[in-house]
């Protein structure tokens, strides 16, 4: 995987402010726009309209969109490739 800087930097910040933010926000959804990293998160009830704001709020710049939880969810796929013919 090729190194991202900005996104290095947009997850450290919201690292950094997981605790302040769990206590008021916690199972919100977090966006934070790169070029505004000083300013306060905006909050939102789902992933899709933190998406939303983000692009149109960034605009066209990079942002990041997390859910503030104590511990981040992983989730696993299975690994599986399916390779069918169609000649």
């Amino acid at each position: 995987m090729v190194p991202d800087p900005v996104l290095d930097r947009l997850e450290a910040a919201f690292d950094r402010r997981r605790a302040k933010m769990l206590k008021t926000h916690e199972g919100k959804w977090a966006l934070m726009i790169y070029r505004r990293l000083s300013e306060p998160t905006e909050f939102f009830d789902t992933q899709r309209e933190a998406t939303n704001a983000g692009f149109r709020k960034s605009a066209g710049g990079r942002f990041f969109v997390k859910q503030v939880l104590k511990e981040d969810r992983v989730i696993q796929m299975p690994y599986r490739v399916v390779v069918a013919d169609h000649r």
